[in-house]
């Protein structure tokens, strides 16, 4: 899995670093936040596909914008159409890269999970207390209390 920091994650979310260190609190989100050695100390890594999945990503969408307020009068059509689909198709090849990590990450736990169900069926089966309850019928509370 693909891990970023929280400066990492506020920018390519558009949103203050806070916002996504209060992410970082809550109790959902403890299975996808690492402690990372850094340079300066130790920093706070989140899993982009849960990032992406609480917050999109921002930044192709900024590109998107700036690049159709700088769009020139003197450019070809079919060069200005292309500029303009450039961020939406990064915007795209960013989502297409969160959906593939996403899908090796599912693919891992659902492997996982099979191993257990494996290691589940090997284990003894419990007794069946059915089974003795139906060849010792329980006594009433009366009968237990005057010996019937």
């Amino acid at each position: 899995m693909n891990y970023i920091t929280l400066k990492e994650a506020a920018k390519a979310t558009g949103l203050n670093e806070m916002t996504i260190r209060r992410l970082c609190k809550k109790a959902d989100s403890k299975p996808y936040i690492r402690l990372k050695e850094g340079k300066n100390g130790s920093l706070y890594t989140i899993q982009t596909n849960y990032l992406f999945d609480k917050y999109p990503p921002k930044t192709a969408f900024d590109k998107l914008e700036q690049d159709s307020l700088n769009t020139r009068v003197n450019v070809d059509p079919i060069q200005v159409h292309t500029q303009d689909y450039t961020p939406v198709l990064a915007v795209k090849d960013e989502l297409i890269q969160v959906l593939k990590d996403e899908i090796a990450y599912l693919r891992e736990e659902n492997k996982g999970l099979r191993e257990e169900n494996k290691e589940l069926k090997l284990l003894p089966a419990p007794h069946n207390v059915t089974q003795e309850a139906s060849e010792n019928p329980r006594k009433s509370f009366w009968q237990r209390i005057w010996g019937k």
